[in-house]
């Protein structure tokens, strides 16, 4: 019975998460729809300093203060979790309080620092909307730590719905109110969506236990404890985000709408990898946690070559997909109102080349928890230092042959060795796993993907002739009829060709199925 309980609401959190992409993607396609790209530019610029702040000090407190905070309730030190989590609360509000104060009035110095290219016209609109993005810190800051409350008492439901309900309000502001606030409406609505986010948590913080007091107990020990956690891993986070400030402080000297086109891009390849990624990733990492966590190094390199065998099956293909497909893709999500043809071919560009970093993405990720499962967190930041100043200098040189395209692949170029040298250093240090089988599975995948590409490219084009003149649904259609020919080829060959692993991700996504339809009230097993 309990079992099922925490089944029906894994479930209902994966549909609640997907529903949070789903509104996300939508606020995209409206803010493509609405608004020009010099002044989604200035939008995604704007956002850039308090988002990279939010995601890595966010991220930075949760990792450096759950744990701790989870052991006093384990203990049965409420009184003590309530006054530290209190005055961590407390700390963050008023920390990113002044950061939102300084980050206010000196935002034009700001700007003038991420978006050296911009003209005098795009400054001062950026200016204005970074002013308005600028308290979105304190409402993601606190919202983040509140959440991490929440699932320290195995509270899931509403932190996952916060996300989902800030994409619902930007989509309404978006909607009703850009014919008359331009894309002002666009910073607004973030902004709200963000607060609400956090508001929708709140009353469930008493209900479970928590009481918060206005203090700031700065004597005790497990304070200091967490400050002392936190720069490592607000290093390990922060390098990361280094990235796209670079990418974005470049790209504000080419032609207007490369900065959208880069963030459009990045949108499209995030939604499916999101999805695929995640349904391999949760049977996979509590695994490598377990088997480190017991020392059970042949089990790791077993788990270690399945984990690489699964994505290698379903990301391989996708590559190659979002490759063949990357203009008709952008032209059905994108082209409509103030996008246009033009700004499809920019978008389609940086797809392109993003794509190339889908498994290394991926597989730098799976490395990375392995690093973690072993309690090494120096080494993941070590080489991702290394693999920022490779990302600089691949930017400073491609940029100048390929535009934002080279931004987009020197990303792909720099993420794939990341991979790379973190695969090599988990080889030496957990005694090698099964390269052979590895690559075979790898030659098996590719072989398939490349024949079903060329099979998708011909058909594509073949469709274009005959379903674009169709009013309004030829284009989807043909997309469709694409992906869905391009996935049956695929199925097809990878099953010819006998990989071991396809019955296990074949399993998995049956059992999913069926825990959905068990949790939206179809059980077969009903009379």
């Amino acid at each position: 019975m309990q079992e099922n309980r925490i089944a029906r609401a894994a479930a209902l959190i994966m549909v609640v998460t997907l529903a949070g992409r789903f509104f996300g993607f939508i606020r995209e396609m409206l803010t493509a729809r609405n608004f020009p790209v010099d002044q989604v530019d200035s939008y995604v610029v704007a956002y850039t300093l308090p988002n990279i702040f939010g995601v890595a000090m966010t991220g930075a407190f949760l990792a450096a203060f759950i744990p701790i905070f989870t052991q006093l309730l384990v203990d049965g030190e409420k009184e003590r979790a309530w006054r530290l989590g209190s005055t961590v609360l407390n700390a963050v509000f008023l920390a990113f309080f002044v950061l939102v104060a300084i980050g206010m009035i000196f935002a034009p110095a700001v700007v003038q620092l991420i978006a050296p290219g911009f003209a005098s016209d795009r400054m001062e609109l950026t200016v204005e909307l970074m002013r308005i993005m600028f308290p979105t810190l304190i409402f993601a800051s606190v919202g983040g730590i509140t959440a991490g409350i929440l699932n320290s008492f195995n509270h899931f439901m509403l932190p996952s719905i916060g996300p989902t309900l800030a994409s619902i309000t930007a989509v309404g502001f978006i909607y009703f109110l850009a014919p008359s606030m331009g894309v002002y409406s666009l910073a607004f609505g973030v902004l709200v969506g963000l607060f609400f986010q956090l508001a929708v948590q709140i009353p469930a913080m008493p209900r479970n236990g928590f009481r918060y007091q206005l203090l700031m107990d700065l004597k005790e020990p497990l304070v200091r404890e967490i400050g002392l956690l936190i720069v490592p891993v607000l290093i390990g986070v922060g390098i990361g985000q280094v990235n796209i400030l670079i990418d974005r402080m470049l790209a504000s000297g080419l032609p207007a709408g490369s900065i959208s086109a880069l963030n459009f891009a990045n949108q499209i390849m995030q939604l499916p990898m999101g999805i695929f990624v995640q349904a391999i990733s949760v049977p996979v990492f509590p695994a490598l946690s377990a088997l480190a966590a017991n020392g059970d190094m042949a089990g790791l390199r077993r788990t270690m070559g399945k984990g690489t065998n699964y994505y290698t099956l379903v990301l391989v293909p996708m590559t190659v997909g979002l490759m063949v497909l990357s203009i008709p893709t952008v032209r059905i999500i994108f082209e409509r109102g103030e996008f246009t043809a033009e700004n499809t071919l920019a978008t389609a560009s940086a797809l392109f080349w993003y794509s190339l970093g889908i498994l290394p993405y991926a597989m730098r990720d799976l490395y990375t928890r392995l690093f973690y499962a072993l309690q090494d967190t120096r080494t993941p930041v070590q080489v991702g230092a290394f693999c920022v100043a490779i990302h600089i200098l691949l930017n400073l040189i491609l940029i100048r042959f390929m535009a934002h395209g080279g931004l987009a692949l020197a990303t792909s170029i720099a993420t794939a060795l990341n991979m790379i040298i973190l695969g090599w250093i988990l080889w030496k240090r957990i005694g090698g796993w099964q390269v052979r089988q590895e690559l075979a599975v790898l030659k098996k995948a590719a072989v398939a993907s490349l024949i079903m590409g060329l099979i998708v490219f011909e058909l594509n084009g073949y469709l274009s002739q005959h379903l674009s003149q169709i009013p309004h649904w030829g284009e989807l259609l043909q997309l469709f009829v694409s992906v869905s020919a391009g996935a049956a080829v695929y199925a097809v060959l990878i099953w010819l060709l006998r990989v071991e692993e396809v019955r296990f991700v074949t399993a998995y996504i049956w059992e999913k199925f069926l825990t959905l339809r068990r949790t939206l009230g179809f059980d077969s097993n009903r009379s």
